[in-house]
């Protein structure tokens, strides 16, 4: 089997190697970029094109036209609606966002598809002076932009997530657009170098400072810094001169790593770093590499320059496009020059030649197997080739290399076979992506700096749903992580296709989404609503099991009786009165009391509310509007108490009596009849003892009678109001002790036979005022077995222990001795014999 020649597009400057690898050829056609501002996404991103004039500036119509990495077309041209303004510099970040700054001092963010998804104030002073120019940076995974406005003051925005805008110190005698100037970020700080001919500083929005260029200053002739340029990590710089020279250093200017002549009277196109080990220059027909150790020079002439190019800086190289090619420019990692340089000796390039040979059929196989194994590196030779598979982009390379390493492992006795079984899964996956109608060329070192999530997301966003799914498949992802989360998205832009009806996107997603848990169709009903679909969203969330997602988005749509109906049958409380008042405040009362009273447990709720709550005129509108003369009748005879006039009251007490009269409910008219009268009673003892009795209830009020010793109107109000005699007997004895009347107590006691007993005689004596003496009359009429207890209560143990024993009952003596404890041992004593005696 013949193998692909790796080695044949590496290009050696100094002591490393650099290689181009061809991703893409451009599928969008026949197109000029030097018409277009090119704008190239970092990590395999999409490309933005926006159309120049003839004279070389931006078109007034500033159509932006994205396609993915291959050329595939994205988006659908809807920027012009939106772009109020000249584009000063358009860059995409790492989250795919296009950021285009506009001479009007703001920027505005774009999605892949074109949509404007963020805007950014670049100061009061941008907008009133206008912006001449702009550079986007990149740093830490997020953006910030530095805008030149047209009266030469700089001002920074380091992250635009949070829209802090500062002013830059000016550098002295800035009193003109400077020559060049670059951006720098480093330590959380945000700085430019500015170039104003041959001076250079360095400002920011604390300070401005000159700066010294080491082997450059007092050596070479030059009137002006003319081009500038920083590494991705912004550790190094490049300046370009008019004279040609390249100077090559640390961001700090310490460190001069030399100098190189280009020989060129024309300034390059572009200078950008590929990695931190090189700059490359762009000069329209070719590109070259210089290195900054050993500042030896390649010229890429290889690379079909015949249109224009766009080169990009990723975190691994250089992405370049051109009307043609795509094509990744980086260097060759050490790992990779061991293993497919020719002649390498490395013991992973040995294990790749014992692969060829065996599938020869030679027997170097073995000798080359042997000396590795010898040797105690076939483990390392096996891991290196599985690490340098995952460097390459060409599948037959990937392949060759893994088959090299699954040939060494082989001979271990004791391998772990993980890396090699991740490494295959990683490059399944990039060579997925990388097909050219997905379209998203990343290197391995990209993969792992963007993760997996953020890889699904991408293809999620660019609807290639299928591959999504096989991703997650392949990769076991847990089902709430990865096919819930890409069906759902499938899900809410599939309600957004027009001319397909309700009832088919319905049925298609039920089908699909049936045997998958935890998707939320609420969620996909809510997509719906938004694009005006409502009937599809109640369909849709016929599906949706959780109640309390429903219901909130039916109450949305004004679906509030479907929204009712949804809460009820879920058998949440608080959902219900959710609905219940959701319902309440969109509708008019009539029509929300219909409402309800269709549905007995939503009512049942609202007339529970309505009495926690004690809101009284409610729960009568509720019984009034269905006529429900029994509530109605209690509702009114409830709120009667409302006011404190006995006529007010009676008024309406009497409406309450014909609501019970036309509810047929006898007792009720009955009992209000009497509260009636009760009250005019009341209202008549008040005016003539000048006694406060509206407030009391008929026991009340009879107490209050036989306290104040109006003892024929207590037994009147007995006699008209039908009070028991066991209720009244309570109530007069209560009241004759506490008003101290004891010779109408001992009257009354004798009158007839007490019909609750005598022991409430003795207990009202003892209790309102511990009088002992007219307790003891009412001992002897009560019965034998219960006098011992009386004994007790009044405090007389000697009798209560001699009473206690004549009916011989040990419970009492046996309680009577705990009353008395030690304290009284011949009290004690006795009660001992006593109940020794009666146990026998």
């Amino acid at each position: 089997m013949s193998y692909p020649n790796t080695y044949m597009n590496w290009y050696l400057l100094g002591n490393l190697y650099y290689r181009e690898i061809e991703m893409y050829q451009m599928s969008w056609g026949k197109i000029d970029l030097s018409q277009y501002q090119v704008a190239v996404a970092p990590l395999g991103g999409p490309i933005a094109l926006l159309f120049k004039d003839k004279k070389g500036g931006i078109s007034t119509r500033q159509i932006i036209s994205i396609t993915s990495a291959s050329g595939e077309k994205i988006s659908i041209d809807n920027t012009a609606r939106v772009i109020e303004g000249k584009i000063v510099s358009m860059v995409w970040n790492y989250s795919e966002e296009l950021i285009c700054v506009l001479d009007t001092g703001t920027a505005l963010l774009f999605d892949i598809f074109g949509s404007q998804v963020g805007s950014v104030s670049l100061g009061q002073e941008a907008k009133d002076m206008k912006i001449v120019d702009a550079k986007i940076f990149l740093h830490d995974g997020v953006a910030g932009i530095v805008v030149l406005t047209s009266n030469y003051h700089f001002h920074i925005i380091s992250n635009i997530q949070n829209k802090i805008c500062r002013r830059c110190q000016d550098p002295a005698g800035m009193d003109n657009l400077p020559s060049s100037w670059v951006v720098l970020s480093l330590d959380r700080s945000t700085m430019v170098v500015v170039a104003i001919n041959a001076d250079l500083y360095l400002c920011s929005a604390g300070d401005s400072t000159k700066l010294q260029l080491q082997n450059l200053t007092g050596q070479i002739h030059y009137n002006s810094i003319t081009m500038m340029a920083t590494s991705i990590s912004y550790k190094y710089i490049s300046l370009m001169t008019d004279t040609g020279y390249l100077w090559i250093g640390s961001s700090d200017f310490r460190n001069c790593f030399g100098t190189y002549n280009t020989h060129a009277e024309a300034m390059p196109l572009d200078m950008i770093w590929c990695g931190s080990g090189a700059v490359v220059l762009n000069w329209g027909d070719e590109l070259q590499i210089v290195g900054p150790q050993t500042l030896f020079a390649v010229t890429l002439d290889t690379l079909p320059l015949s249109g224009s190019a766009c080169l990009t800086a990723d975190i691994d190289g250089i992405r370049i496009v051109t009307t043609e090619l795509h094509v990744h420019l980086h260097e060759v990692p050490l790992e990779t020059e061991e293993v497919l340089k020719v002649g390498s000796i490395a013991y992973g390039a040995m294990l790749l030649d014992a692969m060829k040979e065996y599938e020869k059929g030679s027997s170097k196989a073995d000798e080359y197997i042997r000396l590795i194994k010898n040797s105690g590196a076939l483990s390392e030779a096996v891991e290196q080739c599985i690490k340098v598979a995952g460097s390459e982009y060409d599948p037959l390379t990937q392949r060759m290399l893994l088959k090299a390493a699954s040939f060494g492992k082989s001979f271990l006795d004791q391998y772990s076979p993980q890396n090699f079984v991740n490494m295959s899964q990683k490059l399944r996956i990039l060579n997925n992506i990388r097909h050219y109608k997905i379209g998203i060329p990343i290197t391995l070192k990209q993969f792992d700096y963007l993760t997996l999530p953020v890889l699904i997301d991408r293809l999620i966003l660019r609807e290639h749903y299928a591959l999504a799914l096989f991703i997650c498949d392949y990769l076991r992802i847990a089902v709430d992580e990865g096919k819930c989360r890409i069906l759902s998205h499938w899900a809410c832009k599939k309600v957004k296709q027009k001319n397909t009806d309700d009832k088919e996107i319905a049925r298609a997603i039920a089908n699909k989404l049936n045997d998958v848990t935890g998707i939320s169709y609420a969620t996909i009903a809510a997509e719906a609503k938004s694009v005006g679909r409502y009937e599809l969203a109640i369909k849709l969330l016929d599906f949706e099991p959780r109640a309390n997602e429903q219901v909130p988005l039916l109450m949305e749509m004004k679906k509030e009786d479907i929204a009712l109906n949804k809460a009820i049958e879920s058998g949440d409380s608080d959902l219900i009165y959710m609905a219940i008042f959701h319902l309440k405040g969109t509708l008019q009362l009539g029509e929300f009391f219909r409402a309800i009273h269709k549905m007995p447990v939503a009512l049942k709720l609202f007339e529970k509310y309505c009495r926690e709550v004690n809101d009284r005129r409610l729960l009568l509108d509720v019984a009034k509007q269905f006529d429900d003369f029994q509530k109605t009748g209690i509702y009114i005879a409830q709120n009667s108490y409302a006011t404190n006039n006995a006529e007010d009251r009676i008024d309406k007490l009497n409406g309450a009596i014909r609501a019970f009269g036309s509810a047929d409910s006898t007792i009720c008219k009955r009992a209000t009849e009497d509260q009636i009268n009760l009250l005019r009673i009341q209202s008549v003892m008040e005016q003539e003892l000048g006694q406060p009795f509206v407030e009391m209830s008929l026991n009340e009020t009879a107490y209050q009678l036989v306290l104040m010793g109006r003892l024929k109107q207590a037994d009147k109000l007995k006699k008209d109001f039908k009070i028991p005699d066991r209720r009244f007997w309570w109530i007069k004895i209560r009241a004759l002790a506490q008003s101290r009347n004891w010779e109408e107590l001992e009257k009354f006691s004798k009158s007839k036979k007490s019909p609750i007993g005598y022991e409430p005689f003795i207990d009202a004596c003892i209790n309102s005022h511990q009088n002992v003496t007219e307790a003891c009359k009412y001992i002897e009429r009560v019965p034998y077995p219960k006098q011992a207890k009386c004994y007790i209560k009044i405090g007389d143990y000697d009798k209560a222990a001699d009473s206690a024993f004549q009916q011989k009952s040990v419970e009492d003596l046996i309680f009577l001795r705990s009353k008395v404890g030690i304290n009284n041992r011949s009290l004690f004593e006795r009660i001992n014999t006593m109940l020794a005696q009666i146990k026998g």
